[in-house]
């Protein structure tokens, strides 16, 4: 029998910090600050918006301790709704991950780039380098939990 992968409080913590903040808190935190009308505004809001990923963690982690079955999304819709709604949601959200993933992909080519200010860096080199990361860390997810941990850490 194969010994089942576990992770350490430490990975586990890292991977949730990790989609939960993700890289758009770089973009977006000093545009929000800037537009605010008031700091007390500006950390109201990010105060709002940590209580409801507080709120958003807990469900997630009530749905887990409730149904702790391997299969993610399309498991728990089809329990709650119908297989068939499950895979239509399971599109979905595998549609909006890698929109998104893309997204983060430009996001972090962008700040790569300026690390090198002498090169005329175009929109192309850019989506090039978002392709080479997104290839580099997919091959590392493809290489198991460990590997992605290390790499995520």
């Amino acid at each position: 029998m194969q010994q089942k992968q576990q992770l350490n409080l430490f990975s586990f913590t890292m991977i949730v910090v990790g989609l939960v903040i993700g890289m758009g808190i770089f973009r977006s935190a000093a545009t929000s600050a800037k537009h605010a009308i008031d700091p007390s505004v500006y950390f109201s809001a990010w105060i709002f918006g940590g209580i409801v990923a507080l709120c958003g963690a807990l469900t997630y982690a009530e749905i887990g301790s409730r149904y702790p079955v391997t299969g993610g999304y399309y498991k728990v819709f089809s329990y709650a709704y119908h297989p068939s709604i499950a895979f239509a949601i399971n599109c979905i959200i595998l549609i909006s991950n890698a929109a998104s993933l893309s997204g983060v992909a430009l996001i972090g080519s962008g700040y790569l780039t300026k690390l090198f200010p002498g090169h005329a860096w175009t929109d192309i080199d850019k989506a090039l380098i978002s392709v080479a990361a997104i290839a580099v860390f997919y091959g590392i997810n493809l290489m198991g939990l460990r590997m992605s941990s290390r790499a995520q850490n």
